[in-house]
């Protein structure tokens, strides 16, 4: 999150089966269209690990994972890339309200890997290479917008998200509520680490549900450790797949009603 900066979208459009009405069975439901949103690009690959290793690297390789997850679970997926040259955020955007506009119910999943402020880093040398590095934060972040119309279903699929995550052994991060320069973000829901992100523009114009999720905090050694293990790495995605659900749209809920 530290150091975002405007980058070029690379998404994935995945028809997910699960709703999160729970009295209802996935028929009752139209298929939510999911978009797997890979943070950053190679010329702005965003945060820095403890390794020297780029976050946009982490982002990609985290990204295939979720699709692949979703995948597993039986849902079709189909990807959709910008190759360009384009460092513009605003064609990020709109990338991502191109495909949700031609929804009905969506949800948008955008992928990163955290750092921290510079004050917290240290120094360490990786293969004889200077690098920077932390102890002081690790864990998972959720961010979703607050104050949009979109709010609701955002927040709820972060805390079906985080509740996965937690049961799953991962822990979230609290560092970026710290009154400091930097941070001081608005806590949504300490126990889950779901923060307001309606700082950041891909949020705050977001048309469809949207959860920005830090995976980790890759600044710090031992979160970069895990997430470089490819079992551990697909075993978080698998929890994220299972857990990215929306509520069922006010008219599917009226039609199940009737039916019964």
């Amino acid at each position: 999150m530290t150091g975002f900066a405007p980058h070029i979208p690379v998404l994935a459009l995945l028809g997910l089966a699960a709703c999160s009405v729970p009295s209802q069975t996935p028929t009752d439901c139209p298929t939510p269209t999911v978009v797997i949103d890979v943070g950053h690009t190679e010329a702005a690959p965003g945060a820095t690990a403890a390794s020297g290793a780029t976050e946009y690297s982490f982002n990609r390789r985290f990204a295939a994972l979720l699709a692949q997850a979703l995948q597993d679970h039986g849902q079709p997926a189909h990807t959709v890339e910008i190759t360009e040259p384009d460092p513009r955020l605003d064609r990020r955007v709109g990338e991502i309200r191109s495909i949700t506009r031609n929804t009905a119910h969506g949800l948008v999943l955008s992928v990163h890997h955290d750092s921290v402020q510079e004050r917290y880093l240290k120094l360490h040398l990786v293969d004889g290479v200077e690098r920077s590095y932390t102890d002081a934060a690790s864990g998972f972040s959720l961010f979703v917008p607050a104050e949009t119309p979109v709010a609701g279903d955002s927040l709820a699929a972060a805390r079906s998200i985080a509740d996965g995550l937690i049961a799953a052994g991962e822990r979230p991060s609290l560092h970026h509520a710290e009154p400091i320069e930097g941070e001081n973000r608005r806590l949504l829901d300490p126990r889950r680490g779901i923060y307001a992100g309606d700082f950041l523009k891909i949020l705050r114009t977001a048309e469809a549900p949207i959860v920005l999720i830090e995976v980790g905090v890759i600044k710090n050694p031992a979160d970069e450790q895990r997430l470089s293990d490819p079992s551990t790495a697909a075993a978080v995605a698998r929890t994220i797949a299972g857990g990215a659900t929306l509520p069922c749209p006010v008219s599917s809920r009226s039609t199940a009603r009737t039916a019964g």
